[in-house]
């Protein structure tokens, strides 16, 4: 079965950069204490991270109509966020008042819900594939 589509890849691209474009203006409210301006940039990031995952995540389920194809994408957004922010961190271009302990606590607690959403995903799969013809579930 066909896990990494076209879509998942143009999705994890958008995601790198929006995430890059999230640390620059986090970085950059951080330090100069602007604290609407902190909130605003989380604020924003969520809500765009949610449209491309759902934007690319209907492509996809056109394309592989699976019943939680969202899994893949929760799982690609958590990667590819904490990795981001790692080397953000690493790179030094975090602002002074940063701490990578923020990330790593953003990561444990992330990576429980990631953990209960695959949990759920495991548990429901099966269903998910019961109306797909078995010529397009291989390649």
């Amino acid at each position: 079965m066909k896990l990494i589509t076209s879509n998942l890849i143009k999705f994890a691209i958008s995601a790198i950069f929006l995430t890059l474009i999230f640390r620059y203006s986090l970085s950059y409210s951080i330090s100069h204490s602007l604290m609407i301006g902190l909130f605003l940039v989380a604020i924003l990031y969520a809500i765009s991270m949610f449209g491309l995952g759902y934007f690319f995540g209907t492509k996809d389920r056109a394309y592989l109509p699976f019943n939680d194809i969202g899994f893949r994408f929760h799982l690609i957004t958590y990667i590819f966020h904490n990795l981001v922010s790692e080397l953000w961190f690493l790179l030094g271009f975090n602002s002074d008042s940063e701490r990578i302990s923020s990330i790593h606590y953003t990561a444990i607690i992330w990576g429980a819900l990631v953990l209960f959403h695959f949990i759920i995903y495991l548990k429901y799969r099966n269903e998910s594939i019961n109306d797909l013809d078995k010529n397009d579930l291989f390649d």
